[in-house]
Formats: structure tokens, sequence, C-alpha cells
């Protein structure tokens, strides 16, 4: 009995043994190829970093050209930003910038009306009334000056005028530099560059080097001639009409000094 036991026993470890071995798998064979290698498990992407929080800037110590563009550069990014993504939020951020430069937009345009009246000589409006109901007066002076203008030169000037007859543009330009002359007692000398002769300049004389000596280069041309000192000065070049040719007077008569 105790004989059958043992056998018995040793049976069961025997077996036992065995099932160990076939359940326990074995490594593979890996030999020596290449792609039996261990591969290197793939790296995650890093996350990227968050950037730091923007500093508010301290606009005291920032000139006024510094304060406006950065304070321009929050505006156009709320702008930017409502646009993107248009949310509540978004809009109202940037309607609040918006409401910020619209009310510096209208103190600057009150401080602008106080400015004047501390300084009167910086009125514009004091020299050159804009309303309508002065529109004659300003007018009347302008008209006044010019003149005035005119008859300052013309005291000292006489005019050549050099024209092609067979141009339309230097003909209708001929009858009004003719009239002009006429009106204002202005003594004129026409000169016909091609040798025909404008129906509003009869008197017209041919070309006999003054083109060249005086260096008309370009068609029409009116100039200020001093016959004292045989000085000139161009006055015109191309069309124009009386009222400009007026202007010019003037502006030669100041220096072309701004009027404005």
């Amino acid at each position: 009995m105790k004989t059958f036991l043992y056998g018995l026993i040793l049976a069961l470890i025997s077996h036992t043994a065995l099932a160990e071995e076939i359940l326990t798998p074995a490594s593979p064979f890996t030999g020596w190829s290449w792609y039996n290698e261990p591969k290197p498990s793939p790296e995650k992407p890093a996350r990227p970093e968050q950037p730091a929080p923007q500093s508010v800037p301290d606009l005291s110590k920032m000139s006024a050209q510094e304060q406006a563009k950065v304070l321009r550069g929050y505006t156009m990014e709320a702008l930017n930003r409502a646009i993107l993504y248009p949310t509540r939020e978004n809009t109202a951020t940037f309607l609040k910038w918006q409401k910020f430069w619209t009310d510096r937009s209208s103190m600057f345009s009150q401080s602008f009306a106080a400015a004047q009246l501390s300084h009167p000589e910086l009125d514009y409006n004091l020299e050159f009334p804009h309303y309508n109901s002065t529109a004659p007066f300003v007018q009347t002076r302008d008209q006044q000056q010019r003149q005035d203008a005119i008859t300052k030169l013309s005291q000292q000037y006489g005019m050549f005028y050099f024209y092609r007859g067979s141009d339309p543009i230097d003909t209708q330009m001929a009858g009004v530099v003719a009239d002009f002359a006429r009106t204002h007692h202005i003594s004129l000398i026409p000169v016909s560059v091609d040798g025909q002769v404008a129906q509003s300049l009869p008197d017209s004389r041919p070309d006999s080097g003054q083109v060249q000596r005086m260096g008309v280069s370009h068609f029409p041309a009116l100039f200020l001639v001093d016959p004292a000192s045989h000085s000139f000065k161009p006055l015109a070049w191309g069309f124009m009409t009386q009222d400009d040719l007026a202007k010019r007077f003037l502006n030669v008569s100041t220096g072309f000094k701004p009027n404005f």
C-alpha cells in the first residue's frame, strides 16, 4: 500500500512538471537577423510650451508716440480677435477700445477750439472765413489783391507770348493773352515760332532768336520781360484762363507765398 501511494505521488509530480513545461512559452529564436532587433518605441511629441503671459508695459515711462503705438496694437489685436472669434466678449472688448479712441478724438476737438481762443493767431477763420455769408467779401478782397499785383508788375514788365499758329491750344491761349493784356494795359509782344499768325494776334512777329536766347522749350509760353534790364522770367506754360493768369501774377508778385 505504501509502495502504491509513493508511486502515485511521483506520477503527479512528473505530470505537473510536464504541464508547466508545455504551458510556459519559450523565448522565440532570434538568431542574428537585423529585422529581429528590438525597435525603439516612438517618442511622444513634446507639448508646445505655453507662452508666458505678457506683462503690461508701463506707459508712464514711454513717449506719447510710443504710447499710441502700444495702444493701437491692443486695438488691432482686439479687432482681429473679434473678427476671427466673434464672441460677445471679444466684440465687447473691441467696442471698448473703439470708444476709447472716439472719446480721445472728441477731447482733442474740444481742446482745438480752446487753443484757438487762447491763441487767436492760429485761427484760420480769422484770415480766411469759410462761411457762405462772407464769401462775397473774400472774393472781392482776393480780386483786389490780384489786381494790385498786376498793376505793380505791369509797371516794370511787359509780356512775350511764344506760340505755334498751327496748334489749336496755342491759338486758344493767344486769345486769352490778348484780352488779358488789353484789359490790364500791359504791353505784349507775340512771337509765332512756326510762322503762322493767330487771328487774335495779328501783330505777331516771327522768332528771331528769342526762343533760343530765353530758353523757351515748351509752347505756348508766356514770359515777363523787363525792357530796362533785359531780364525775364516765365509766367505761364500751356493753356490758362484769365482768372488763373491773374492768380499767377499774384504768385509772382509775392514770391509764391502760400495763400492759405
